[in-house]
């Protein structure tokens, strides 16, 4: 019908009541009207029809499997124009036309299906790719630029690294042999990240395997949460042990220093045991001290936040750690400020980061070259620090003067399990906790460091603020 018209134009709704466009679809046959104007019965659309000129009309009912899904009508402005042959033309027309509206439809249907599950396949978490038996990425839901425009020329190995130069970790080398799901964890021997990998066939009518659908998903942080929750649970047995191992040695230990007093109080100064006897007993108090410290810092009772002194903690992570570090030939000064404002904090979790940042330290010094500094030294510093917003906040920092840390790895020291020790001597999860706790307190942790000059670790805490009530 003409674009401009407005009477009977595109979007003029005409009802099922007393129509005979209606007429034809309902009674599926063609309907021709010679003379509108001059026929007895009126139908609704017949004032429309006047005034547009139009005096002569065909109904063709369009027709799909015995089912009519509309009409497709023709009028003139002369009388009499159409004839019967007309109307059988009419007809024909309109059954075509009925097979191609509805082809378009199933074809829309189609379409619109085809658009869903492209978009549930884009929207899939991972990466989902189809491969041919030559292992030629056909289609990839992040529709990499390669395939996208290269479709069947890049190997799936060529663009997903995921299980390195060796195929036959790939669960997808295992199903096309089998012509059975395969699925298989593999670690990326770059990035190390660790993927799950999924093949299912794919079978053509002839139930013919001719390609595969591979599912992966980066599954890195979820294995590596499930492996500190292990260490964690390996730190509680340890801190169980430890906390027997205490008890059981503060039992001797009362009866050495209760014993030396008892001898001491009968024993005069002037006499060649005295210091001996005096030795024991200060030696006797500090593994008492060293034990009370370990049963604390092994406790697993809800922390709590109190008032506290950074010195005090400083003090109580030394007495459990410098035996250690000593003994290693290193050297500990302390450095520690007075009249420091008291912090809110827990001091058993503090002592776990100070204690996480000696031994630390202590092996920085560890398979040092030549040209390293023959004294080695760690210098544990207190004191006030600006920072950028200008908030005043308590620091502890720990100086070593072994080899350093790299810039190129430096970012990633605080990535849960990244680790340059060896398996034997190291998680990876000391400085990831460590700056964990120091968030819980409001504070944060900064490191700096240059290769063979050593390294400084810095805890800023916030200092406790008078109630302004």
């Amino acid at each position: 019908m003409p674009k401009d018209q407005k009477i009977l134009g595109t979007g003029w709704v005409i009802t099922d009541y007393n129509s005979a466009p209606w007429k034809a679809i309902k009674e599926k046959r063609c309907i021709l009207r010679p003379d509108i104007w001059n026929e007895s019965h009126k139908y609704q659309e017949d004032d429309d029809l006047r005034s547009i000129g139009i005096r002569t009309s065909i109904m063709a009912p369009m027709l799909i499997n015995n089912e009519a899904i509309g009409s497709l009508n023709f009028g003139s402005t002369k009388a009499y124009v159409y004839t019967d042959n007309d109307a059988v033309f009419a007809q024909q027309l309109a059954d075509q036309l009925a097979v191609c509206i509805h082809n378009a439809r199933l074809y829309s249907k189609v379409s619109e299906s085809e658009r869903e599950w492209e978009e549930t396949f884009k929207a899939v978490a991972g990466d989902i790719f189809i491969i041919d038996r030559s292992f030629n990425v056909l289609r990839c839901n992040k529709q990499n630029s390669l395939i996208k425009k290269n479709a069947g020329q890049y190997k799936c190995y060529e663009i997903f690294a995921c299980c390195g130069d060796e195929c036959r970790f790939c669960p997808a080398v295992e199903a096309f042999e089998s012509g059975q799901m395969a699925v298989r964890e593999v670690t990326d021997p770059q990035t190390k990240n660790i993927f799950n990998i999924s093949a299912y066939p794919i079978y053509n009518e002839r139930q013919e395997l001719y390609g595969m659908v591979v599912y992966i998903t980066d599954i890195t942080a979820r294995r590596r949460m499930e492996s500190q929750l292990y260490q964690s649970e390996k730190l509680i047995a340890i801190g169980e042990m430890a906390a027997g191992v205490a008890h059981e040695l503060n039992s001797p230990l009362t009866a050495v220093i209760g014993n030396c007093n008892l001898i001491l109080r009968r024993t005069p100064k002037t006499h060649k045991h005295y210091n001996l006897l005096l030795d024991i007993k200060k030696c006797g108090l500090r593994s008492k001290g060293i034990i009370q410290n370990l049963l604390t810092f092994a406790r697993q009772d809800t922390y709590i936040f109190e008032d506290i002194s950074i010195n005090d903690v400083v003090t109580g992570s030394l007495s459990l750690i410098s035996y250690q570090i000593e003994r290693n030939n290193i050297e500990i000064i302390k450095d520690l400020s007075d009249d420091l404002p008291p912090i809110k904090a827990n001091k058993q979790q503090l002592e776990q980061v100070l204690i996480n940042f000696l031994l630390n330290a202590r092996d920085a010094f560890n398979d040092v070259e030549n040209n390293m500094p023959t004294k080695n030294k760690i210098t544990i510093r207190t004191g006030m620090k600006s920072i950028d917003c200008g908030e005043e906040m308590v620091f502890v920092e720990v100086t070593d003067n072994g080899r350093g840390i790299s810039q190129k790895i430096i970012d990633q020291i605080f990535t849960p399990f990244f680790s340059t020790k060896e398996k034997s001597r190291g998680t990876g999860l000391g400085l990831s906790v460590s700056l964990g706790i120091a968030q819980a307190h409001g504070g944060t942790i900064e490191v700096s460091s240059e290769v063979g000059e050593g390294s400084t670790f810095t805890l800023l805490l916030p200092v406790v603020r008078d109630d302004p009530s």
